[in-house]
């Protein structure tokens, strides 16, 4: 076994994981908000990213076409918008309410900063695997 291909199944399940972690972790998160359309982009996007994420890791493990660039896209994106996530974050300490959700706005900074560092290894793997 190549070192390519060790960091490339670890990358993908990684992806694996992480793309069934996020909607369930995202559902119990905001389960007191699921139903208010208002809040729908809030935590659809983490169920579009889990499905994304599960796609290139099956595809990666399968060895289907061009599957280590489509997870290292996927990582990329993964990687962005939670780092988005995480900076938007900080907006809740000036809320009078903080975090929406059912947890406090640091367990939940703490939570997404964890994740974050996640999935930048995942990131490096993928990429590790690429060359």
């Amino acid at each position: 076994m190549k070192m390519d291909d060790k960091n490339l199944r670890n990358s993908a399940r990684m992806a694996m994981a992480l793309g069934v972690f996020l909607p369930i972790a995202e559902t119990i998160k905001r389960a007191n908000q699921l139903l208010d359309l208002a809040n729908f982009f809030k935590w659809f996007d983490d169920y579009m990213l889990g499905i994304v994420l599960v796609i290139a890791a099956y595809r990666a493990l399968k060895h289907k076409g061009e599957s280590k660039a489509y997870l290292i896209a996927v990582w990329g994106i993964a990687v962005g918008g939670h780092f988005l996530s995480c900076l938007s974050q900080f907006d809740y300490y000036s809320s009078p309410t903080g975090d929406p959700g059912l947890f406090s706005t640091t367990f939940v900074l703490i939570v997404k900063g964890l994740i974050l560092i996640y999935m930048l290894i995942g990131l490096q793997l993928s990429i590790k695997a690429r060359n």
